[in-house]
């Protein structure tokens, strides 16, 4: 199959046997669809790759983030289509078609986390669970118009989820409205919503903001002015915020090297002894990226890593709210997706806006805001570490 056919626009399941829910519960009438690369007993976790298929066996049991949810009265409506082996943020997958963005449908829906993303925006799930590692649950919420939310590291169970970098790895949601991802946000969780603004300002991420498109910066202003009118702000650099060396190039630097490296130390000896089949552009990035990090360096960025980590948490633990576009382009039109546009400079600035969140470990909630000529734009913001409910507590206010 042609990585780049433009009109090859699919379905976002990749199955779609029912479970019914275990007992009744907080997601009581809700239904869900899970992302393809989080086991279900007795199917097959494809992650996006018939090379995957071809090696691994079904799963006997379904992944903890799945048994909460049917506990909790959730419907499971089947499996989401992924980029191949969750490894993009575009969501164009050259085996299995790209699901449709159906709120811009000449566009991309974004990756990895695809199906989901679609499944929701299309109304065929209430809200859907996806992964997070660079981007991927952040990047397709906003291209499709959805809410969607990173949680702080660890928060969520990853049992029964398939590995890519697992110090950044997490389960994420993607839901229709801010209630109902409030709802799931408590099952996942284990933690009740206390309904109340435990935060004393927002700081506006000037960098952010300078690197964002002017279509995008036009259609955000109104939402921008609402948390002036009735927060207090502050806008400020990373620089500032950090160390002076710090802006969103950099950390592009940093996660771009660290998960290269930990996404070769997943799927390395399987690619050397299984000899998988795999699109052209993953091989390449595999063997391009991933297999020739530079592994004497390491020690440098995952202390660097720590530092910036530390120097967010410092900031953020007296009640102060990070708050920025979540995407600082539109999503990317299907005739766009090139060979020559995949090297240039998207993935890098959505990778470097992502790596707030992923290296800092905090959590991130993107609300849809705005359309620009049809595109959908997000708006997103990060609390301090284990702050997942006061922060969404915060957005559903926002919201109203």
């Amino acid at each position: 199959m042609n990585q780049f056919d433009k009109t090859n626009i699919s379905d976002p399941f990749v199955s779609k046997n029912t479970i019914e829910p275990y007992s009744p519960g907080e997601l009581n009438g809700l239904s869900f669809a899970v992302k393809d690369n989080i086991d279900v007993a007795n199917e097959i976790t494809g992650y996006g790759s018939p090379g995957w298929i071809n090696t691994h066996s079904e799963p006997v049991v379904n992944a903890i983030c799945l048994e909460q949810l049917l506990n909790a009265g959730g419907k499971f409506q089947g499996k989401t289509k992924s980029d191949e082996l969750a490894y993009s943020l575009i969501g164009v997958n050259s085996f299995y078609g790209t699901p449709l963005n159906p709120k811009a449908p000449d566009r991309v829906p974004g990756g990895s986390s695809s199906g989901s993303a679609s499944a929701v925006a299309s109304g065929l799930a209430d809200f859907a669970i996806g992964t997070d590692t660079g981007g991927s649950i952040r990047v397709p919420a906003s291209n499709c118009g959805v809410w969607g939310y990173r949680p702080s590291h660890g928060a969520i169970s990853v049992s029964g989820v398939l590995a890519l970098a697992p110090s950044f790895d997490t389960v994420g949601i993607l839901a229709q409205t801010g209630k109902i991802l409030e709802k799931v946000m408590q099952v996942l969780l284990a933690e009740n919503s206390n309904g109340s603004n435990a935060f004393s300002s927002v700081c506006f991420v000037d960098d952010v903001f300078q690197m964002s498109d002017r279509q995008i910066l036009d259609k955000i202003t109104p939402s921008l002015n609402k948390i002036s009118d009735i927060c207090k702000v502050q806008t400020l650099k990373l620089a500032e915020i950090t160390d002076p060396h710090v802006n969103c190039n950099w950390l592009f630097e940093q996660l771009g090297f660290l998960l290269s490296t930990e996404i070769w130390n997943t799927f390395g000896a399987w690619i050397k002894n299984e000899k998988p089949e795999l699109s052209s552009g993953v091989e390449y990035n595999l063997h391009g990226y991933a297999e020739s990090a530079n592994r004497k360096v390491i020690q440098s960025s995952l202390c660097a890593k720590k530092a910036f980590q530390n120097k967010i948490s410092n900031f953020l633990c007296g009640g102060k709210i990070l708050c920025f576009p979540t995407t600082v382009d539109l999503a990317p039109r299907l005739d766009e997706i090139t060979p020559d546009f995949l090297a240039g400079e998207y993935i890098p600035r959505a990778m470097g806006v992502n790596a707030i969140s992923s290296l800092s470990c905090t959590p991130q909630i993107t609300i849809p805001v705005a359309e620009a000529n049809g595109v959908p734009v997000g708006l997103s913001f990060i609390s301090g570490y284990g702050q997942d409910m006061s922060l969404i507590s915060f957005c559903n206010q926002l919201n109203t």
